[in-house]
């Protein structure tokens, strides 16, 4: 498959490219920062949480339904939930209508670890859109926007919960005019 740029200059694209992958690590680096020093880095993987916290009946999950809603594999989900029922953020539980699977669920001090988190994360995106007009958002979020279906188009899987809140073109019903 060949890349329609005609028209955009390749330096302009390629310094796109290049501020679009360090404004991904900065993000990280700076969560990862904030959540080492607020005693949090125990959540390796802190979408888990919030999935489990913010999006599913009763905070119980199965290990596939997690990968989905995240949009990962679920081997590496499986990874990760190890590593936090280590530490005592999640346990597994039995389902009731079906006593031969497991559900993960969280453990109080993964509660306690959630909401510390989402703190943590409304701190850091009050920051970033730091004196953004409520226009120059809506712009942002627009181009955000094309960019997602550009990536479906392309292959990519569309997390489950952005399906939820009409993001990708196949659940918006838009086409790449945004």
């Amino acid at each position: 498959m060949i890349l329609d740029i005609e028209g955009i200059n390749m330096n302009t694209l390629n310094q796109m490219q290049w501020l679009l992958r360090i404004y991904s690590r900065m993000h990280r680096n700076v969560l990862t920062q904030k959540e080492e020093k607020n005693g949090l880095s125990e959540a390796s993987h802190p979408a888990i949480l919030f999935i489990l916290r913010y999006d599913m009946k009763e905070m119980k999950a199965s290990q596939k339904e997690i990968a989905d809603e995240i949009g990962i594999s679920p081997s590496t989900v499986a990874i990760s939930i190890k590593r936090m029922e280590k530490a005592g953020l999640l346990k597994k539980v039995q389902d009731k209508d079906d006593l031969r699977k497991n559900l993960i669920t969280l453990t109080e001090k993964g509660l306690e670890f959630t909401n510390r988190l989402h703190d943590i994360s409304e701190e850091v995106d009050q920051g970033i859109f730091s004196g953004f007009s409520e226009d120059e958002l809506e712009e942002l979020k627009g181009y955000y926007k094309r960019m997602i279906r550009n990536l479906e188009r392309m292959g990519a899987k569309t997390p489950a919960f952005l399906q939820q809140i009409n993001i990708g073109s196949q659940y918006s019903g838009k086409n790449n005019s945004d």
